[in-house]
């Protein structure tokens, strides 16, 4: 997305190896071209969820050196472990209409209404106007039922979200309990969203090569990791049933695990393990 605009995107891996980026790590890849800094908290696709003290201090920072801070907040309900969204704008100091913050969010994740395309941007009135002027050309003409339906889940009752939140940490747990049996393959635990970024690079480091070998053997569909800048790892949704993800992890196994047995049945398919 931002390329389309002519920016030129710079990605921040956090130096420890984790998923967690420091304030300094940001700080050192800013420079005098820096516009705007983008934080996807909870991340996809990670599932890390950076902590309030990282939130208060890249608000602080970005403040201060004039940047536009971008949170996109589409996950932010979609937390567990008893962890709770957390408000950027609870750690702002300027909220006039010179602000630089802008917090995205809509209904697809935790509404599971991916298919409405209904979101919105909380920023101020002038920047709005600007975002308005250049969208209404680009991506225009929801549709008012489509509209109607998403206001009707952002006033209605909120036990479905609390519900789909439940139900995906259970999905989580179960996934990374499947995912920690599996040899050599190096899991962190998602503190939220519904996807795991898995190292599976002791079966093979190219993660494109690796996607496409599971979604041809076994019919696992998976994201590689290097569409998000980390080879060698994959993007695991748990958002299906308990069966698809234990299935699928199964599946996962016969395909990859060289001591897994020479047949495999889908249904009433059956697989030949033509491979080494």
């Amino acid at each position: 997305m931002a390329k389309l605009i002519g920016a030129i995107p710079v990605s921040v891996l956090p130096e420890d190896g984790t998923f967690y980026p420091r304030l300094q790590d940001i700080e050192e890849r800013v420079g005098s071209y820096t516009r705007a800094v983008i934080i996807n908290s909870p991340n996809n696709p990670s599932g890390a969820m950076y902590s309030e003290q990282f939130i208060a201090d890249i608000v602080e920072f970005c403040e201060k050196r004039g940047l536009y801070l971008i949170m996109d907040d589409i996950y932010h309900r979609l937390v567990f472990d008893g962890r709770r969204p957390i408000n950027c704008y609870d750690y702002a100091k300027d909220l006039s209409e010179n602000s630089k913050l802008v917090v995205i969010n809509g209904v697809s994740k935790q509404y599971a209404m991916t298919g409405f395309r209904i979101g919105w941007a909380v920023a101020n009135k002038r920047l709005i106007e600007v975002m308005t002027n250049i969208q209404g050309h680009q991506t225009h003409g929801p549709s008012a039922l489509l509209q109607r339906a998403a206001i009707a889940a952002i006033n209605g009752v909120q036990s479905s979200v609390e519900s789909l939140r439940v139900t995906l940490e259970n999905n989580r747990n179960v996934l990374v309990e499947r995912l920690e049996s599996f040899d050599g393959v190096k899991v962190h635990k998602p503190d939220g969203t519904f996807y795991c970024f898995a190292d599976f690079s002791y079966y093979d480091k190219d993660s494109t090569r690796l996607a496409n070998h599971l979604l041809k053997k076994v019919l696992v569909v998976t994201v590689p990791g290097v569409e998000f800048g980390m080879e060698g790892y994959l993007r695991i949704s748990f958002c299906g049933g308990i069966k698809d993800i234990t299935e699928g992890i199964e599946r996962m196994k016969w395909a990859l695990d060289p001591n897994s047995p020479n047949e495999l049945y889908i249904g009433d398919r059956k697989l030949i393990r033509d491979w080494t």
